[in-house]
């Protein structure tokens, strides 16, 4: 059964109900399969019918809280999304039970930072794509805090600067511009996207601060160009 991904919903929900699907104590796990090797990495996984954790990927890091029952609670300090079935990693304190009703308490602090980490990465995409997308597109995001940086295919030009690069991005940031959620068909499925208002969508399945006055100033710290392999990668810290 897949899970109800509630997250997509409302990134400024941290706290909430769902129902045990599953529990699992990983040192049964027999099987060497992918799934497994990284579910081992804790002593406990719980599945939930739905959940207000958003699994890493993406270039995002994980959510990470608790999930408190009736007789225990677990403390959450991973989750992974695999074949649409969204699975909590961490140590059970008393015991959770299946089909049990639970609260989940996502951290905001963790929450939020990560949120405004990705949508300053979609700011620096947006820019790029609307002044420079004759010769660079975008290739991949790397959104966490202690090293985010975004990469694309193609060299930015020369005369970009990383003080140049910035205005731009704290422009945008001083515009109050929407982060919108929707979705549209790309490559002929549907799909989640983001949309810095003003600017073209990107899909995306992560969190995002609802508008870029939250990002606080976005500091460019290193422009990084690699004409042999024809790219750009472009490092970034949030306020």
């Amino acid at each position: 059964m897949a899970t109800e991904l509630l997250y997509f919903k409302d990134t400024y929900q941290f706290k909430g109900q769902s129902r045990v699907v599953e529990v699992i104590d990983s040192r049964n796990l027999v099987e060497d399969t992918p799934l497994n090797k990284t579910l081992k990495k804790h002593q406990h996984v719980v599945v939930l019918d739905s959940t207000l954790f958003y699994p890493q990927g993406g270039g995002q890091p994980t959510d990470v809280g608790q999930i408190v029952g009736p007789q225990g609670q677990m403390q959450v300090k991973h989750v992974v999304l695999y074949n649409d079935k969204v699975y909590h990693l961490g140590e059970i304190e008393g015991a959770l039970n299946e089909q049990e009703q639970v609260e989940m308490h996502v951290d905001e602090q963790v929450r939020l930072r990560n949120a405004r980490c990705h949508s300053a990465g979609h700011v620096i995409f947006s820019i790029v794509k609307k002044h420079w997308s004759d010769r660079m597109t975008e290739r991949k995001g790397h959104h966490f805090s202690d090293g985010a940086y975004v990469e694309f295919e193609g060299l930015l030009p020369e005369e970009q600067t990383k003080e140049s690069l910035e205005k731009l991005v704290n422009g945008v940031v001083d515009m109050d511009c929407l982060v919108l959620a929707t979705s549209s068909m790309v490559d002929g499925k549907e799909k989640r996207v983001i949309q810095v208002d003003g600017f073209e969508p990107n899909a995306c399945g992560g969190t995002h601060v609802q508008s870029t006055k939250e990002l606080g100033k976005v500091t460019i710290r290193k422009i990084a160009r690699k004409a042999a392999q024809n790219f750009t990668k472009i490092s970034y810290v949030t306020a």
